[in-house]
């Protein structure tokens, strides 16, 4: 099974890309936010804890979020593959994904596309989205931006261990929505080629 990582902060245009690539691959869109937003929805446990964090722009805690996951994984087991858009977010949730697929024999980590783009993009991106999604996370520019210092701080540096310096692929995510596709496209394929 392959697994591909979109990481970056929150209005990066994550979600978007994965969505399309599902469609593509036939690969499983795994959003941490969409399934949090659900449980929100249904009023589950999850979702009344979860709703606390994210109205506060602040993570949910890993141990919510990983055991939320395991969940979901155990779901697409004979899955071609995964695309995980906001997870994980964490260094630990980047352990607990790795032992995870070893626990059920999925395979490892083989892409992580790191999408890069200017704060004020971001903010800008967020209200606009807020207008239409009736997102609550996205309309307020104070949350917003504790999102943002949320990811700075907590989130952008994951990756950084020498280990994973071979699996990470930079992108500019101010680029039109069909370039960056491409170049994801493209990557997925090679990593489909080898597998």
């Amino acid at each position: 099974m392959i697994h591909i990582v979109l990481f970056g902060p929150p209005g990066c245009g994550k979600g978007t890309q994965a969505k399309i690539l599902e469609k593509k691959f036939e690969f499983v869109h795994l959003s941490t936010g969409i399934i949090f937003r659900n449980h929100i929805k249904n009023k589950t446990n999850l979702g009344e804890l979860s709703s606390y964090y994210l109205s506060k722009g602040i993570l949910v805690p890993d141990e919510i979020t990983t055991n939320m996951l395991e969940i979901e994984i155990k779901k697409y087991v004979n899955a071609k593959g995964i695309i995980y858009d906001g997870y994980p977010r964490t260094r630990n949730q980047i352990n607990f994904l790795e032992k995870l697929l070893e626990k059920y024999h999925l395979g490892v980590i083989n892409k992580i596309f790191y999408f890069h783009i200017k704060k004020e993009l971001i903010i800008n991106r967020l209200l606009k989205r807020g207008k239409t999604s009736n997102r609550n996370d996205d309309v307020d520019i104070f949350t917003i931006q504790r999102r943002i210092k949320e990811y700075e701080e907590e989130t952008l540096l994951i990756w950084n261990e020498i280990k994973w310096k071979n699996n990470i692929v930079k992108l500019d995510a101010s680029l039109s929505r069909d370039k960056i596709y491409f170049f994801i496209k493209e990557k997925i394929k090679e990593i489909c080629k080898k597998n």
